[in-house]
């Protein structure tokens, strides 16, 4: 069997990527999970247990609206990109470039304020726009 070596240099890459990541996040996701597990405790002893739910609807819509936009673009770029290359496959820098766009096009269509504040927290936002394809 041979061994794709453009596939195992992807997927070590994606999983330093993913240590990294999880080292250098561990100390706050410890904290979330105290504190969640606090709230959780609280909810469940007053009797508040649906309250946990408080503003399901408003987050199932922007994760609807966000996840529709970020895979519709990512493929829509991805065929684009295909089709103009001639290409059959999409490389590594070729696949963050275009999940970069399409994180762009996502940041930039769910900002949820007023025009003022619109790109107030945008340029985080496409900072982040890299992290699914990494």
């Amino acid at each position: 069997m041979k061994v794709d070596m453009e596939s195992l240099a992807e997927a070590t890459s994606g999983v330093i990527g993913s240590l990294l990541s999880t080292t250098m996040l561990c100390p706050l996701d410890t904290c979330t999970t105290k504190f969640q597990s606090t709230v959780l405790i609280e909810a469940v002893s007053s009797g508040q247990v649906l309250s946990l739910y408080q503003g399901i609807g408003t987050k199932n819509l922007h994760s609807f609206f966000a996840k529709f936009v970020y895979f519709y673009g990512y493929s829509y770029f991805k065929k684009l990109y295909l089709d103009r290359s001639g290409s059959k496959s999409i490389g590594a820098k070729a696949n963050l470039a275009i999940a970069a766009v399409a994180g762009a096009c996502t940041a930039i269509v769910t900002q949820k304020t007023t025009w003022n504040d619109a790109f107030g927290g945008l340029s985080i936002s496409l900072m982040l726009t890299p992290n699914p394809a990494i």
